[in-house]
């Protein structure tokens, strides 16, 4: 379609009306990181205001797949030269977990054993295959990762099928939940 005029257009004849530019906004982008989304999640906690610097610190320390993979000794003591923020090994501890209760499930895990751990144990309707997956995942990793099924059966005293199972229990969770993100 060719633009056309309006009368309003006749005081400067140079100005011509386009209607396909009617009604039209630019969209403004609303996005945040995967850190600052986890820094909302803070708020929540019954935390008090130095614990909830520490929270956001061991926020920050998370890589992008959302494990925390930093030594402790290290965080404490950034947290003391840097935030001057005195804290412990213990305190520390405390303040994972309730991070660890932050959705993506996974989040804050050290190793993958515990972000598949965390997974599990969060699962809103538990079977009998979710318990037998964390008893694998808590004692009979190796076996399960090197995939001897057939000890995990003996040990376990369950039939191919009833394996076949817990492993889908275990294959379907995220083994990288901040790439989800």
């Amino acid at each position: 379609s060719f633009p056309t005029r309006r009368s309003s257009d006749l005081d400067d004849p140079s100005e011509v009306h386009d209607p396909d530019n009617d009604n039209k906004s630019v969209p403004l982008s609303v996005s945040s990181t995967f850190h600052e989304y986890l820094g909302s999640q803070v708020g929540m906690l019954d935390l008090d205001e130095r614990q909830q610097q520490i929270a956001l610190h061991l926020i920050g320390s998370l890589d992008d797949d959302g494990y925390l993979r930093r030594d402790p000794d290290a965080m404490i003591d950034d947290l003391a030269f840097r935030q001057n923020v005195l804290t412990d090994a213990n305190e520390l501890q405390f303040i994972l977990q309730q991070i660890q209760k932050f959705d993506p499930a996974g989040i804050g895990a050290r190793s993958l054993e515990e972000c598949l751990l965390i997974q599990l144990k969060r699962k809103e309707d538990p079977t009998v295959y979710t318990e037998i997956a964390i008893r694998i995942v808590e004692k009979y990793f190796d076996l399960f990762a090197k995939k001897h099924y057939d000890k995990l059966e003996a040990i376990f005293n369950i039939d191919g099928d009833k394996l076949k199972r817990v492993v889908e229990e275990i294959t379907k969770l995220n083994p990288r939940p901040g790439g989800a993100y």
